[in-house]
């Protein structure tokens, strides 16, 4: 390969993922899990947690793995559609 079509490539390789950034910035979603709200986007930000008023009663403890394991499935939410995104920028470019 010549070094002007893999030069060529790093800057459609590059424009890509400048799209794809600002993509998945945009796609927002919400995760609910018992009683708590948690609102991320595809970049694995966490934007927002609400707790629900009802669940303090349940104790701190309740409270507190409630709240990760949300978190936690909003952030797999956000790995899942990264790879999904990423698959499709990359089937679009011709590497050889």
């Amino acid at each position: 390969m010549d070094l002007f079509k893999m030069m060529k490539q790093a800057n459609q390789i590059r424009s890509k993922a400048k799209e794809m950034e600002k993509n998945l910035s945009s796609q927002k979603f919400d995760v609910e899990n018992k009683g708590v709200l948690v609102s991320a986007n595809a970049k694995q930000d966490i934007l927002d947690i609400k707790i629900d008023e009802a669940l303090f009663k349940a104790g701190r403890e309740t409270v507190e793995k409630t709240v990760l394991s949300a978190v936690q499935e909003a952030l797999k939410k956000g790995r899942e559609i990264m790879a999904s995104e990423t698959k499709k920028i990359m089937g679009d470019i011709d590497i050889k």
